[in-house]
């Protein structure tokens, strides 16, 4: 009898001693549980947008937390290969180790088609040209009858036809109608200019130079003579009468130039 109460008692002290055990691992791992999380500590992401690629990592990395670059994109507007997006935004807290994404800026602009914009108004190829990537240069008037209709479309003084490839970001400059391609005027005599001049005369007059061929001593264009063009100024008939030449206002002129003046050239 005396065994079984022996028996009974040291059940419970074990079960109180596995009691005590169970609740003291219990409340050892929620007191521990705010060091093991971390909880209530947090860094503040640094701010690296506009920084170079290398200067926003190593900013990053000396906060106690993860750079990856996550994508890139370009803007003619911004440096290469700077940070143009990050993810938290600089100044959130986070907990260290965290990781930062980040978007740079290409260093090589991707190349775009460009569309053909010819019959566009400037507004609409304006916008047109924003879907591109691309953007409007300078835009300048010229005779045409649909007037602010897109008649030509170039990269610098040169026509650059829809569908060449350039870099995103690229200015094309515009040619746009006035709405006066139905007038005339008479053909100007330009034999004796330097071309120089002439292209300014026919811009005053709403025309311009068409082709230009060169004589073999022709090191520069624009400082040669016209000594022959088409239209000519005026024709003559079998009779030895003379009349003068009409043509469209915004028409060109087709030249042949020389080294030399008119009355020197052979």
């Amino acid at each position: 009898m005396l065994g079984a109460k022996n028996s009974i008692s040291k059940f419970f002290i074990n079960l109180l001693i596995i009691i005590f055990i169970v609740v003291a691992l219990f409340i050892g791992f929620f007191a521990s549980l705010g060091w093991i999380t971390k909880h209530g500590e947090s860094v503040a992401v640094p701010n690296v947008m506009g920084l170079n690629i290398d200067a926003a990592m190593q900013k990053i990395s000396s906060a106690s937390l993860k750079p990856v670059v996550l994508d890139s994109t370009y803007y003619d507007s911004l440096p290469a290969l700077s940070v143009v997006s990050q993810s938290p935004n600089g100044g959130a807290q986070v907990k260290d180790g965290r990781i930062v994404y980040i978007t740079i800026n290409r260093a090589v602009a991707p190349t775009v088609q460009i569309p053909d914009l010819t019959g566009y108004s400037l507004s609409s190829a304006s916008l047109l040209l924003k879907s591109f990537g691309l953007r409007v240069g300078k835009f300048s008037y010229t005779a045409s009858p649909v007037r602010d209709a897109v008649v030509k479309q170039q990269i610098g003084d040169s026509i650059i036809a829809a569908g060449s490839k350039v870099p995103m970001g690229t200015a094309i400059n515009l040619i746009i109608g006035d709405g006066t391609g139905s007038e005339m005027l008479t053909v100007p005599n330009l034999v004796g200019m330097q071309v120089s001049d002439a292209k300014d005369y026919l811009t005053s007059l709403k025309c311009s130079i068409g082709n230009i061929t060169p004589d073999m001593d022709v090191a520069v264009a624009d400082s040669g003579y016209i000594y022959k063009q088409s239209p000519e100024a005026q024709v003559s008939n079998d009779s030895g009468q003379t009349g003068i030449v009409r043509m469209k206002v915004g028409s060109t002129i087709d030249v042949w130039i020389s080294k030399n003046s008119p009355q020197n050239h052979q």
